[in-house]
């Protein structure tokens, strides 16, 4: 049994959390949030939108399923997620060559050099973000999460 400290004086007893990956994922991931939205400050993107632009930059033309399957989120979320980045003219649709039903995601020419702009921010929130582990304990646990994760 692992206590800890949760206000001055005073002690949780955390029972088995401490011991559950899925729990200290939970914890880990709240903290990865926090600090992008700190390092993120004022840029108007979230930690979401950063993926989903990541994976529509480096696939112009990818369709929303594989967005979804591609950050791992329901595609109704991120439909959500795309609506202010189509609105402010981030990004553009256009159908599919292959199924005009099929909608498919580019970025714009302004959306792609503003968000040129931001991507070196993203080494910065992950250096933050990991700065408890060295090098090769940081490998260690992309390894671990790329196998935990089926990726």
């Amino acid at each position: 049994m692992i206590a800890t400290k949760d206000q001055p004086g005073t002690q949780i007893d955390h029972g088995m959390l401490h011991d559950l990956v899925g729990h200290l994922l939970r914890h880990a991931f709240n903290r990865g949030q926090a600090t992008f939205a700190e390092v993120f400050d004022g840029d108007g993107i979230t930690s979401l939108q950063f993926m989903i632009l990541e994976l529509i930059s480096r696939n112009p033309g990818i369709s929303h399923s594989r967005i979804s399957r591609g950050v791992g989120a329901a595609p109704s979320v991120v439909t959500t997620t795309l609506k202010p980045l189509l609105v402010d003219g981030t990004i553009a649709v256009t159908p599919s060559t292959r199924d005009r039903r099929v909608i498919c995601y580019h970025m714009t020419e302004s959306g792609e050099l503003w968000f040129k702009g931001l991507r070196p921010k993203i080494e910065a929130c992950e250096d933050l973000f990991a700065r408890g582990l060295n090098p090769d304990e940081r490998q260690e646990l992309l390894r671990l999460l790329r196998i935990l994760s089926d990726i």
